[in-house]
């Protein structure tokens, strides 16, 4: 009996043992997956980066259309700057107990497609780092609903940053230039390369896209580390603006919505026909950085009142793409997949993909496979936002902290 319980801890506790663990969904009828902030004007992220001193603010919610309560647990795991996870137990990174039970789901009001809304705050850290907020059902942690990745940053280093246009002619109209310089405390032995990782991720993507910075050049003297390159290392094409679609109303149409067909038991909102934007010259378009909103126009006080409604993107393309192409953002963490791929009709010439999403405001995009990106381009007058995010693995521990942070938006 001993020995059966023994091969199950550890097949349990072996779940994700070097493999990296990524925000992903596990069931259908679990939707609007996101951690957030109880501000009301900051813009959902795929990605949070939390001040360790300001985690009182911060909450996971998520919706269930299956309308039967389930004995749903919430799980912290600790990972490493890849996001493997860790080897550090609980008691460690945690100020208070694991494997929290959801209990509060309230119920959505005067929709016509009925959920149940979870809020749960998010449990302490006592260390920087990433980490995986894991939702499981029946007490059965293999049992995963759904993994939210978040992180949680202790600002030991100062980071400096600047946006530039590409350096020569190749990339002057394409791309964007990153110049990165940190200065550190006499508290962080920095001595070589290998004791710092620093990963730059754009518009708060999962993917890092400046994975191997140039080999840094570090000052004992003033502290500073900087990333001199010259081979176009810290180069990346900038892509172009968002699109959007403003979902907060089904009584009236707001930017961008084409028609609203209301039906007894769902809403289908259509968005104006669109084209790729990669045809064309640069144009500027405020937008939200590939994040999106939660919100009713009606009743703004309660997202609970926020419908989902399907919505309708359409793509006019002269011929059909060589690769599938997908609808992307922040709201499916810019995945691509069966769920979120278009159709082709090539008797019209038409893109088409359906998407079940809460009312709100969400940033799109039209993408393939392809790092191109030809559908929607890429223009050095873009304006992204960049993060940089510096760990630092210190002389005793067994954690990737994450010392040092830095938003930065790119200048038209």
């Amino acid at each position: 009996m001993k020995r059966g319980l023994l091969i199950c801890f550890i097949m349990l506790s072996s779940t994700w043992v070097n493999a990296q663990i990524n925000s992903t969904i596990r069931r259908e009828h679990i939707m609007t997956v996101y951690v957030g902030n109880l501000d009301p004007q900051q813009y959902i992220q795929s990605h949070p980066v939390i001040d360790i001193h300001q985690q009182d603010a911060w909450f996971l919610s998520f919706d269930d259309l299956a309308l039967k309560p389930n004995p749903y647990f919430l799980r912290i795991i600790s990972c490493q700057a890849d996001w493997t996870p860790s080897s550090l137990s609980e008691i460690e990174y945690l100020q208070d107990f694991n494997d929290i039970p959801l209990r509060d789901a309230k119920s959505s009001m005067g929709t016509k497609v009925p959920y149940l809304h979870y809020r749960v705050p998010l449990p302490k850290v006592r260390i920087s780092g990433n980490y995986i907020a894991q939702v499981y059902a029946n007490r059965n942690k293999r049992d995963t609903v759904f993994t939210q990745r978040f992180s949680i940053v202790e600002n030991e280093l100062q980071v400096g940053a600047t946006v530039q246009f590409g350096q020569n002619n190749a990339s002057r109209a394409t791309s964007h230039v990153l110049q990165i310089q940190l200065k550190y405390p006499d508290g962080l032995m920095i001595q070589s390369e290998d004791d710092l990782r620093v990963f730059v991720r754009k518009n708060n993507e999962p993917d890092f896209i400046l994975k191997n910075l140039p080999k840094p050049v570090i000052n004992g003297m003033d502290r500073t580390i900087r990333f001199p390159a010259f081979n176009q290392e810290n180069s990346v094409l900038a892509g172009n603006e968002y699109r959007l679609i403003d979902l907060r109303s089904v009584q009236q149409k707001l930017n961008f919505v084409s028609s609203i067909d209301e039906r007894e038991t769902e809403t289908i909102v259509k968005t104006q026909i669109e084209v790729p934007q990669g045809l064309y010259t640069y144009t500027e378009r405020r937008d939200l950085n590939g994040h999106y909103i939660i919100s009713n126009y009606e009743n703004v006080q309660d997202t609970r009142y926020a419908d989902y409604v399907i919505c309708q993107f359409n793509l006019k393309a002269t011929n059909q793409a060589p690769e599938d192409v997908y609808v992307t953002g922040g709201f499916n963490n810019y995945q691509k997949n069966a769920t979120n791929k278009m159709t082709y009709n090539a008797a019209t010439g038409m893109y088409q993909a359906n998407l079940m999403l809460k009312q709100g405001i969400y940033n799109y995009r039209f993408e393939t496979k392809n790092p191109s990106d030809y559908l929607e381009g890429n223009y050095a007058q873009t304006e992204n936002q960049y993060d940089i995010l510096v760990y630092y693995r210190k002389p005793g521990t067994r954690i990737d902290a994450l010392v040092g942070f830095q938003r930065i938006n790119s200048i038209r």
